[in-house]
């Protein structure tokens, strides 16, 4: 509801200026969050369902929202990012823990951005090791720009990438009277794994690095109390954002699988998509799949290391910003330069890119539940945050919310792991 009203009163002129100077770490998580592996799960969930998870990916706006705002609120109320917080409050062991969790998700996560990259790259028809060697040269030039500022505004034109999964789903002439009847609660004709399919949405939406990059990101763009009305308004649009490109994913992949001829005659490592991106990735929709999985991947990467780096050098108490040059912080930009190659050597040689990629959403949503938790009690915490702490119906709901997320975490990672 404070994003909705924050939304409401954004009309007039100067809310608008403000709003626009405020506007970066949010929308740029947010879009990072539609990933090279969110993108083959969400391929993955159109071929198998159909249109059956949009009910679902939009139900998830809410939560995606209500999880992120406490980053943002928690960033503007004490100049702080995460894992500073969770040190400063609960001890470094507990921070550690935190960051740990973090650390074991990107690496699966940075080599499923490179084989996404490596993926869209073979539909040019550009070689796996060209491409993860083009992938590591932008990685390193966008944090050595000149300043937090300059990093942003690379950020958000490499996001606009993401929309041409838009242009794909138009493309793909979705049958709109099918796509109606099954958005229902309960539909019909429903995979066995489609439970496994929706958590791995979940974690596809809601991401632990999510939660170090937004607060971080904040922290050194220097927004501050006054900003709050603007930092939930981008939360909320990016929020939307976010899962209508989900949606955009399924529907034509869910609209391949109606309407194209199965594809023919695809290198091998593409005919590992979802076959509904398969059929399409045959065809001239092929240049915007790519064009999706090469900015998905390569934003994604860039984010992801940053929240690692942000947090590693916040639970070690080392400088860790972006406005610094790099011989006055060393270490932080050598984490964020140096964590990604080992994976970058896992991802030229890996197999059944789909069922990894599909595991990890699930995996994410279990540990997103340890970071998670620390944010509740933050966010609940009076003295640390005076007149923005969460009402006590609040807390309630975020509670409610955690243990949701835990418990379809481990009952989706049961069936995942039964599943063949």
């Amino acid at each position: 509801m404070e994003g909705l009203r924050s939304l409401a009163g954004f009309v007039r002129a100067p809310a608008l200026v403000r709003w626009l100077r405020v506007v970066g770490p949010a929308w740029v998580v947010m879009l990072a969050d539609v990933d090279a592996p969110s993108v083959v799960t969400a391929g993955k969930g159109g071929t198998a369902s159909g249109y059956a998870l949009l009910l679902p990916l939009f139900a998830l706006v809410p939560v995606l929202f209500l999880v992120q705002e406490m980053t943002a609120r928690l960033a503007l109320a004490t100049g702080k990012g995460h894992a500073e917080l969770v040190r400063v409050r609960y001890g470094t062991r507990w921070a550690a823990v935190s960051v740990a969790g973090m650390a074991v998700i990107n690496f699966v996560a940075y080599v499923a951005e490179f084989a996404g990259i490596a993926l869209g790259a073979a539909i040019l028809g550009i070689p796996a090791p060209l491409a993860i060697i083009g992938a590591l040269a932008v990685h390193a030039g966008m944090v050595l720009t000149g300043g937090y500022s300059v990093f942003e505004r690379l950020a958000l034109v490499l996001s606009l990438a993401l929309f041409s999964f838009v242009v794909l789903a138009i493309v793909g002439h979705p049958d709109l009277g099918h796509l109606a009847s099954d958005l229902n609660p309960v539909p019909n004709d429903l995979p066995p794994d489609y439970f496994a399919l929706v958590v791995a949405m979940v974690g596809a939406s809601v991401m632990p690095w999510m939660l170090f990059y937004q607060q971080s990101a904040s922290v050194d763009k220097k927004l501050s109390r006054k900003d709050l009305r603007g930092s939930r308004i981008e939360t909320l649009l990016g929020a939307f954002a976010s899962q209508a490109l989900m949606a955009a994913i399924v529907i034509a992949s869910a609209a391949a699988m109606e309407s194209a001829a199965p594809a023919a005659g695809l290198p091998p490592n593409v005919a590992e998509l979802p076959e509904g991106l398969a059929r399409l990735a045959g065809g001239s929709a092929g240049w915007l799949i790519a064009i999706g999985l090469i900015g998905s991947g390569l934003l994604a990467l860039v984010v992801v290391s940053l929240s690692a780096a942000w947090g590693v050098g916040e639970l070690l108490g080392w400088p860790h910003s972006l406005n610094l040059r790099p011989n006055q912080a060393r270490r932080f930009y050598g984490v964020y330069l140096l964590e990604v190659l080992p994976a970058a050597a896992v991802a030229l040689v890996s197999h059944d890119l789909v069922r990894v990629c599909v595991g990890a959403m699930v995996f994410n949503v279990v540990v997103l539940a340890l970071p998670l938790s620390f944010l509740v009690r933050l966010t609940s915490d009076r003295e640390l945050l005076g007149d923005l702490v969460n009402s006590r119906r609040h807390t309630v709901v975020l509670w409610a919310l955690t243990i949701v997320l835990l418990a379809a975490g481990v009952f989706g990672m049961f069936q995942f792991l039964a599943g063949p």
